[in-house]
């Protein structure tokens, strides 16, 4: 099953938390599970106190999750980890996660049991997507205190390059589809930016050679299934899916498209 919401479809979940510095932390649920409790406890480290996770189990296959969190100037996401894979993408403001300086648009992927962290915004602030093939509910877990909790699995970290979305004015004379590829691996984990001309049915493929893929407009629209998808919409293509057609707008659209990497 693939799922999709757009931002109007997410306005209503918009809810804020109050940071361990002060300023306010906001999310916004695209689709799946809420990814952790809603009281500001889940955003400040010092709270103390954790919700178990349950792996699934054999055969069992949870919903993907996408929310978009934004940060106000000083509020800040301590280290932590989750249990699950999970890409991250900055659509406005600026800052840092951990070291490394994030703009739009700014794609991150972290691991299950990897720390990472912390991500300080700007002074306009960071807002940014947390995508997920898998839901995670229980929230960041905070280092150093989660760490026994935190599996001996290998540590993955990958900053693909970050990249300007097209122009109003780009997609005159542009091929009818212009696929980027800015970061690929062997176990399937992939980041690729698709730009596609006004008003063409475009396939994207390549869907099930990982764990599933993550999809952000981040320009422009898309219609798909009898919806259109505008820009800050997002998508989950499970894997079993092996292409997913589209039809961009009149304006034209560009895509983030986000693939897992296979499991062991």
């Amino acid at each position: 099953m693939i799922h999709a919401a757009d931002a109007a479809t997410a306005a209503p979940t918009r809810f804020s938390r109050r940071s361990a510095e002060g300023p306010l932390i906001w999310r916004s649920e695209f689709f799946g599970p809420p990814p952790s409790p809603a009281s500001s406890a889940s955003v400040d480290p010092r709270a103390g106190g954790f919700v178990p996770y349950d792996p699934p189990r054999p055969g069992e296959v949870r919903e993907p999750q996408a929310f978009l969190v934004e940060q106000e100037p000083g509020a800040i996401v301590h280290p932590h980890f989750h249990h699950v894979d999970q890409f991250q993408v900055v659509v406005a403001g600026s800052g840092t996660i951990g070291k490394h300086a994030v703009r739009p648009i700014s794609a991150h992927f972290a691991a299950a049991h990897t720390g990472y962290g912390p991500i300080t915004p700007g002074p306009d602030g960071l807002h940014y997507f947390s995508l997920r093939a898998s839901a995670d509910c229980t929230g960041a877990q905070y280092l150093p205190g989660a760490r026994e909790r935190m599996r001996a699995v290998p540590r993955r970290n990958v900053f693909a390059p970050a990249i300007a979305p097209t122009a109003p004015s780009g997609y005159a004379g542009m091929e009818p589809v212009r696929v980027e590829t800015l970061l690929e691996e062997a176990d399937g984990l992939s980041f690729r930016y698709v730009r596609i001309a006004p008003e063409v049915d475009a396939i994207l493929d390549g869907l099930a050679a990982g764990a599933g893929q993550s999809v952000v407009v981040t320009a422009g629209a898309i219609r798909h299934d009898g919806r259109l998808l505008r820009r800050w919409s997002a998508l989950f293509v499970p894997a079993d899916r092996s292409t997913l057609p589209v039809r961009s707008g009149p304006e034209g659209a560009d895509l983030l498209v986000l693939r897992y990497p296979r499991a062991g």
